[in-house]
């Protein structure tokens, strides 16, 4: 059931934002090109400028020059990298409002680009230019090495990633590694059987392929093909004790199923983490699937991303710990989890995942689950579950697809920025084709600006009353962040207001901007009013 309703959510926000951004799109003033120019626009979600990779497709009219084009910025008619990665024919589907939908021959290019300084939640427009060519060059430089201004990742014979931090000089060993171990708890708690196996995919073949490899991208697959056991087993002990996690005698079973997990190491030109996506078909029962990477920091203690904030956590459980003693210990995150030791720092950045341990052993490993599979048993009291083991899609069967990043930083997490990049994970930029059209809005512009990074946006919406509109951010720092809103208009009042929107305080303008303090720790939401426009 909650597949099935997240999947609505998930395609109803995207249907909305679809539409949303074609209001924009409309808007724009294209009227100057010619009517069979091909545009891409760079929308950035983000309240600050980006410059990244951006991966799109083009489709292009099937007249003309077929084989290469390049990127220009139409505001600044500066010319962009692209990387081709593969093209085929395409019938595009061209709608008309008054008429019936019309097939187009075309020809679909999946392309790379670089997007350059897209103004924080705005735009910008490029056009296709195809008396250019694509660029050429490798980010591969050495054997299962991958390569760019930040970072060189290497691929080992087991499969696990060696990752150089270039600024800090420090090296981060067997990242990426696999364990599968006995799944013998239930919805709300992980219990191991009494009788585990630990399944390591480093004691396994990895075979590793070179997918793609350009100026601007490249991706390697790594496979590895694990045999997992099928199923727990009581092993004539205690199902109701070991659900109660006060003892059990579970085992796993001898028979065994094959599980092939297949890694996809992507990295971009200019960018500072290294991105993973995981996917495998699970065909076991009763196993929990957790990927493992070693920090090997010092210290006792680990960041991870909260509602609103970012919690410390202890990492090893002293005397005055609640914790003391105990092993295993998992705990909540929203998109990531951080383990630093002040001078450098590794986090692991998720879209999705909400589990994690961060061993008490030396390597300090962060370990994120990706899949906790058992059977649905429910209890309203002690020693009285009830099995319910026709619900099988608690076992998690079938097909799994998990986005993670690797980033590393100096300091600790807020010095290297690990919040800013977890924003720029989770709200990738969104690039949408159009034609030439006319409008009110420029080829490049930026509707709201936050300084600094260090601010998170929450909230950007009309006011619930109907007067002005609301901004909400938070300081999820220890510190009092001065900063500022600035907009694409001219402001008429502003002020500070509850989360109920019940005005607290004025606040002062400046070259529309909304000047702000935020304290340590802090929710803050502004209402803001803007001038009528004239005409």
């Amino acid at each position: 059931d909650m597949m099935d309703r997240l999947r609505q959510v998930v395609n109803l926000s995207k249907g909305i934002l679809k539409q949303e951004l074609g209001r924009i799109q409309l808007r724009i003033d294209n009227g100057a090109h010619e009517r069979d120019a091909v545009l891409i626009t760079v929308f950035n979600p983000s309240p600050q400028p980006r410059s990244e990779v951006v991966s799109t497709v083009a489709d292009l009219p099937d007249t003309g020059p077929r084989g290469e084009f390049r990127l220009v910025d139409v505001e600044t008619g500066e010319a962009t990298i692209v990387q081709d990665a593969g093209r085929r024919p395409y019938w595009a589907v061209a709608k008309h409002p008054g008429d019936a939908a019309a097939m187009v021959k075309s020809r679909r290019f999946h392309i790379h680009f670089e997007a350059r300084n897209i103004p924080g939640l705005g735009y910008a427009v490029y056009k296709v230019d195809r008396g250019g060519m694509f660029d050429h060059g490798s980010l591969l430089t050495a054997a299962n090495t991958l390569e760019n201004e930040y970072l060189r990742a290497t691929v080992e014979n087991d499969g696990t990633i060696t990752l150089l931090h270039k600024a800090t000089g420090v090296m981060y060993r067997d990242l990426g590694y696999l364990l599968d171990n006995g799944e013998a708890g239930h919805a709300w708690m992980h219990h191991n059987p009494a009788h585990d196996a630990m399944i390591d995919s480093r004691g396994f073949p990895a075979s590793i392929a070179l997918e793609e490899d350009g100026p601007l991208l490249a991706r390697l697959r790594v496979d590895h093909v694990m045999t997992v056991p099928a199923r727990l087993e009581e092993n004539g002990g205690d199902a109701w004790q070991r659900l109660d996690g006060v003892g059990n005698n579970a085992r796993r079973s001898d028979e065994t199923r094959e599980m092939l997990v297949s890694v996809y190491i992507t990295l971009r030109r200019g960018a500072p983490g290294l991105e993973l996506r995981v996917c495998f078909c699970n065909s076991a029962e009763d196993h929990r699937l957790r990927m493992l990477f070693p920090t090997r920091r010092a210290g006792t203690l680990c960041h991870a991303e909260s509602a609103f904030d970012v919690v410390t956590r202890d990492t090893t459980f002293g005397p005055d710990s609640p914790w003391r003693g105990a092993r295993g210990l998992t705990f909540p995150m929203q998109r990531f989890v951080d383990v630093s030791d002040g001078a450098a720092g590794l986090a692991i950045i998720n879209d999705g995942l909400r589990e994690y341990e961060v061993t008490q052993d030396e390597d300090r490993a962060i370990a994120v689950t990706l899949m906790r599979a058992y059977q649905v048993s429910l209890t309203t009291v002690s020693h009285r579950w009830e099995e319910r083991p026709e619900m099988k899609l608690a076992q998690c069967p079938g097909d799994h697809e998990f986005r993670l990043m690797i980033y590393p930083h100096a300091g600790d997490y807020a010095a290297g920025g690990v919040l800013a990049a977890a924003e720029r994970f989770a709200a990738p930029m969104e690039p949408a084709q159009a034609g030439a059209h006319g409008g009110d809005l420029p080829p490049r512009h930026g509707f709201l600006h936050i300084e600094p990074d260090a601010l998170a946006l929450s909230a950007f919406k009309r006011a619930e009353d109907g007067d002005g509109y609301i901004v909400r951010l938070w300081n999820p720092t220890d510190m009092v962040v001065e900063g500022a809103v600035r907009f694409d208009r001219p402001i008429q009042s502003a002020e500070s207001v509850t989360l109920e929107e019940f005005s607290i305080a004025p606040l002062p303008i400046r070259d529309n901007g909304v000047a702000l303090q935020v304290g340590p720790r802090k929710i803050m939401t502004v209402r803001v009013r803007f001038e009528q426009r004239q005409g």
